[in-house]
């Protein structure tokens, strides 16, 4: 539970800009909201700190407008500021809630209990914190943070259950989107979908349960439409006729069941996209070795740990950070709308693509 709530001072309860007067004094602008959460933040009972890496005048104001039990100022070295405070405090880190924006706070958001960032906190920031705030800085931010924080300290509440479903879904995305080398295998693919569709190709997708389910989701959005008005793409989930599917496990195997319609359908232009959370659906694995040798594109959605073996039988494998199921299906059905969005951009937009 969150005993000590730590502040930056500029682009958390300033909006960052500097306004200043014709005698060359700087003011900046705070919101009453702001103001009044932190006094109702003391009134809770939370322990309150402030760390400012500026040292100017106008800190003179914040260090005495508000009930802080710590003030720091002309800090840089953060992170080592608020160990020290912790440890004197009898608190663990743990215990301790912080809010910051810039490039000063990187070091501190990944080591505190709780860690969030207003709405126009730097890229960097909005990636690292546990919480993106609605809004921005110097607006009403803290006393958004002041929801959250009483939230937490209600025992069996359906709004923490909520958060913490939430927390872990924001943090798989935000380490796909850290991962250059994972983003760029993302828009390898949707380019290649893109240059092979146009070509007169054809994608492919399979899967069990949940991920056939996504394999025909992602089908009907190449087949249909996403945003456009366009021609319709060639997309085919191999996991929706059920004579097919009965009749080949039966005769030939469960293992066989894409493998088989892919003999009958795919050519050397088309792509395979294999789904499966584990990476080790053994049908799945059969059609991408089925791709591999009848030289289609073979791309394998899957999750935080695979077998060794896709990597020899995927020209892509794209893991999605995590082993939580419905996490790492969440994060499919987005590359699937990704793609979908992208090739029909660049297939049917502007003469530049996007």
């Amino acid at each position: 539970m969150i005993e000590l709530v730590i502040f930056d001072i500029d682009g958390v309860l300033t909006d960052g800009s500097i306004l200043v007067d014709s005698q060359g004094r700087e003011q900046k602008r705070v919101s009453i909201k702001d103001i009044d959460a932190i006094f109702e933040l003391k009134r809770r009972g939370y322990r309150l700190a402030a760390v400012t890496g500026e040292k100017t005048e106008i800190v003179d104001y914040f260090q005495n407008r508000f009930p802080w039990d710590r003030f720091y100022r002309g800090c840089k070295r953060k992170l080592e500021t608020i160990r020290e405070l912790v440890r004197e405090l009898g608190l663990s880190m743990e215990q301790t809630a912080y809010i910051g924006d810039g490039k000063y706070d990187l070091e501190v958001l990944p080591h505190v209990g709780l860690s969030a960032c207003p709405a126009d906190a730097i890229r960097e920031a909005r990636l690292t914190a546990d919480v993106v705030l609605q809004k921005p800085g110097g607006e009403g931010c803290v006393w958004e943070l002041l929801s959250i924080l009483e939230t937490d300290r209600q025992p069996e509440n359906s709004i923490r259950y909520f958060n913490g479903r939430m927390a872990e879904h924001q943090l798989i995305f935000k380490k796909m989107a850290s991962d250059q080398a994972l983003t760029g295998k993302i828009m390898a693919v949707g380019q290649a979908l893109a240059e092979r569709l146009r070509e007169g190709g054809q994608l492919f997708l399979c899967g069990n349960g949940g991920s056939a389910a996504d394999a025909q989701h992602i089908a009907a959005e190449f087949v249909g439409r996403f945003y456009r008005e366009r021609p319709a793409l060639r997309a085919e989930a191999l996991t929706t006729n059920t004579s097919i599917l009965t009749a080949i496990g039966n005769d030939y195997g469960y293992e066989r069941i894409f493998v088989r319609q892919l003999e009958a359908k795919a050519g050397h232009n088309d792509v395979l996209i294999g789904i499966s959370t584990s990476g080790g659906s053994n049908n799945v694995l059969e059609a991408l070795r089925c791709g591999k040798k009848m030289g289609l594109l073979t791309v394998m959605l899957t999750g935080g740990h695979y077998p060794a073996e896709l990597d020899g039988l995927c020209d892509y494998v794209l893991n999605v950070p995590s082993q939580i199921t419905p996490r790492i299906q969440e994060a499919h059905i987005f590359l699937g709308h990704l793609w979908a969005e992208f090739v029909e951009a660049k297939l049917f937009g502007d003469e530049n693509g996007v």
